[in-house]
């Protein structure tokens, strides 16, 4: 019976000799085995971001200019807008009025006056003078031969003075080789002058068959000067209040967006330079960034986002890159309605730089890591795959194989690995060193 009992105390102190031994071994094992993380590559397009810092452009715009003529000037009463803000096609832009409107009215109603004056004058002296067809026809034949050399001799010069600008010659029939189109004008309408001119030479020479009487003449050439200088006043008259009323809403030619005010309230405009520039129709102002200190190219294409992590972020795209008059590079991005929604306005835009994030994107998939996952510098990289082994005795290990990899780009941390390597298994973030061949431990929290 002591046998029996001892027998049984041998056994289970055995038992509970070999728990502990299993149990103190799997401790061991836990403590000095490394313990990592584990991760999978995930397939897309590596994206790098950029913070830019953009300001409102107007890359295609309208100079809307108000020819004026001699010694005419202007007034600026009030500018009704501001850079950036919009107009409608036949908007009043601007209010003006003719500086000096009051002297030149009085100025040009005098001369009309004085010639009126002047004519009832001259037919008072000469009320019982008689004037034949034959007078009158002589006198048509006089002026009109007088005014086709004028236009003739005007021509001329002008066709000689755009000859030498193009460095060609005068041909009796069709145009010299070469000529520009202004050229061509000119040269049609010499040859109608000169050809109004014969003409009018030949009236000339038939109406000369008959003397018009010293009196009569000097009657007739008094009388056209006053009449001449009667309609070049009404004229001048009649032009001078239209435009005045016309200075006085000067309209946008088409919708756009006033992208710059040359004149202010007070200024005075003589006509020799545009008033403001208005962005050229069915055409949008831009934001443009400075980008000549990026270590890399932009592009045409590129996805450009105003806050790129938040729900109610927007996307756009440069849609032109250039450099500019001081030898900067920039880049054009397309502003938006949505983009001008958010912002408030073009206008508000025009106050402060807007903020944006350019993002550069890889054109093809690849496997993307956690940075910390791949290892190595320069071209050698690599990472370790962690594979599962079953134990003969039951349960499993994890042992690490060394793969190399090719690194395409790194950013934010996060790297582009050429290979396909989405269906291993990666182990990164170890508590020790690690090496090809270890067995590994997954951090189980």
């Amino acid at each position: 019976m002591n046998l029996k009992k001892f027998a049984v105390r041998g056994i289970v102190s055995l038992a509970v000799f070999v728990a502990l031994c299993m149990f103190f071994s799997g401790t061991v094992r836990t403590i000095t085995t490394p313990k990592v993380r584990l991760t999978s590559a995930k397939r897309g397009k590596l994206e790098e971001r950029v913070e830019l810092s953009c300001k409102v452009a107007f890359p295609e715009v309208d100079k809307v200019e108000f020819p004026l003529g001699e010694d005419v000037t202007l007034s600026i009463v009030r500018v009704n807008t501001r850079e950036g803000y919009t107009v409608e096609a036949g908007e009043v832009v601007i209010e003006a009025r003719i500086a000096n409107y009051d002297q030149q009215r009085k100025q040009y109603q005098e001369a009309y006056d004085g010639a009126s004056e002047a004519l009832l004058t001259l037919e008072n002296k000469n009320r019982g003078l008689r004037i034949s067809r034959r007078d009158r026809a002589y006198a048509d034949a006089y002026y009109a031969l007088r005014d086709a050399r004028r236009e003739a001799v005007a021509l001329q010069m002008d066709l000689e003075a755009q000859l030498t600008k193009e460095g060609l010659q005068a041909v009796d029939e069709g145009y010299p080789e070469g000529a520009s189109d202004e050229l061509k004008k000119l040269i049609d309408e010499h040859r109608a002058a000169v050809k109004a001119q014969a003409e009018a030479q030949a009236a000339m020479d038939t109406a000369s068959r008959y003397n018009v009487d010293d009196t009569v003449w000097s009657y007739i050439t008094e009388q056209r000067e006053q009449q001449q200088k009667q309609t070049e006043a009404e004229e001048a008259l009649r032009a001078l209040v239209a435009l005045n009323d016309k200075v006085q809403a000067i309209t946008a030619p088409h919708d756009g967006y006033i992208a710059e005010l040359l004149v202010k309230d007070g200024d005075t405009y003589d006509g020799s330079t545009p008033l403001y520039t208005l962005t050229a129709e069915d055409k949008l102002p831009t934001l443009r960034a400075d980008v000549s200190e990026l270590s890399r190219n932009v592009t045409e294409g590129m996805t450009v986002t105003m806050n790129p992590d938040s729900y109610d972020a927007i996307e756009t795209k440069v849609i032109n890159v250039g450099t500019d008059s001081e030898g900067r590079k920039y880049a054009d991005i397309e502003l938006t309605s949505q983009l001008i929604k958010a912002r408030g306005s073009v206008y508000s835009m025009t106050q402060e730089e807007t903020p944006m994030t350019l993002i550069y994107s890889a054109r093809e998939a690849t496997s993307l890591l956690p940075t910390s996952a791949v290892r190595g510098s320069g071209e050698e990289r690599y990472v370790y795959v962690a594979e599962q082994n079953t134990a003969a005795f039951g349960g499993s290990t994890l042992k690490l194989h060394k793969m190399d990899v090719k690194v395409l780009g790194e950013y934010g941390g996060t790297t582009s690995i050429q290979e396909d390597i989405s269906y291993y298994t990666i182990a990164y973030g170890e508590d020790r060193a690690i090496s090809d061949g270890d067995a590994v431990m997954e951090y189980l929290n």
